[in-house]
């Protein structure tokens, strides 16, 4: 596990409509660590805010910290999401 795999699922899911949709599909907790498992991209819960933390530090725009807010709820609201 680690903070760098926790940035670049953030970088990827700001990049890539095609790994956003799958993504979409992920259902709760076990169903997000699965997929991230399966991606190569495994982290824990502290490394994701450690990496949010330090990409925010990098944002030198106010669209840039929005968009990387918007982005890091996203995910939050897929991995809470208990359909």
């Amino acid at each position: 596990m680690s903070v760098q795999n926790a940035k670049n699922l953030i970088k990827k899911v700001q990049t890539d409509a095609a790994f956003r949709k799958e993504m979409y599909l992920v259902k709760g907790v076990e169903g997000f660590n699965q997929f991230i498992a399966e991606k190569d991209l495994a982290f824990d819960e502290n490394e994701f805010e450690d990496a949010y933390n330090m990409m925010v530090l990098q944002c030198q725009l106010e669209k840039d910290h929005d968009e990387l807010e918007n982005v890091v709820n996203l995910i939050k609201l897929i991995v809470a999401d208990n359909r």
